[in-house]
């Protein structure tokens, strides 16, 4: 079965692959859809995996000839305990202290989708470090919301977690596996950093892992 997933990350893609089996997913660009990036108005996980879902859907229902189609999309963050759940669904479009108004609101700026991974997990640390008290838990999780779309009245949402703990210094980010904040987010039970996890391993204990997994069996 093919299936466009609504995002132009490869990290994502092969990701979701290893989950999903025997589907083939395909990115937006294969559709000669360049530069799809919907804008994320929504207050929830769930709203914003939803809205690029749509978005994707309606376009190449009106752009192609191949119909019906399914959409897999999926909106994912780091939501970080003592800092009220931040950066939350902003986590892709985080830079720092700074992304915060004074009423908590997210400030949106101007090319800052073009940090690296590295950079935004060294500023997510020194953000947390500028507010937290020295015996302030630094529980987190991974949280993914994930819909199979199928048409504006007819999909599946499943959303799951996957629980941890920011690393305390900069000199304890480890790890060079999956990608965006997985070398900050430490896993106590297996002594390391969701980057030092096996692909196969991360899979079977992460927040994209468990909800593609429920994914998969409605495909069954």
């Amino acid at each position: 079965m093919t299936i466009w997933l609504a995002s132009g990350n490869k990290h994502k893609q092969q990701e979701l692959a290893a989950i999903l089996g025997g589907c083939k997913l395909k990115l937006p660009a294969e559709a000669g859809i360049h530069n799809f990036d919907p804008e994320e108005t929504g207050t929830t996980f769930a709203e914003n995996a939803l809205i690029k879902a749509g978005s994707l859907y309606h376009i190449l229902n009106t752009t192609n000839q191949d119909k019906p189609y399914a959409v897999l999309a999926d909106d994912s963050g780091l939501c970080v305990d003592v800092m009220g759940g931040r950066p939350g669904i902003y986590s892709a479009r985080y830079y720092g202290k700074d992304s915060w108004a004074g009423n908590g609101a997210f400030i949106s700026k101007p090319n800052a989708d073009k940090l690296s991974d590295s950079e935004r997990n060294i500023l997510l640390l020194e953000e947390m470090a500028a507010q937290s008290t020295v015996n302030a838990l630094r529980t987190c999780r991974f949280v993914c919301a994930m819909v199979l779309f199928f048409g504006h009245e007819r999909f599946y949402l499943v959303q799951e977690t996957m629980e941890g703990e920011i690393v305390s210094a900069v000199q304890e980010i480890r790890g060079h596996g999956g990608f965006g904040y997985d070398p900050v987010v430490y896993i106590p039970e297996l002594n390391r950093t969701v980057a030092e996890l096996p692909e196969e391993e991360k899979n079977l204990l992460s927040h994209r892992g468990k909800a593609g997994k429920v994914i998969a069996k409605l495909l069954c």
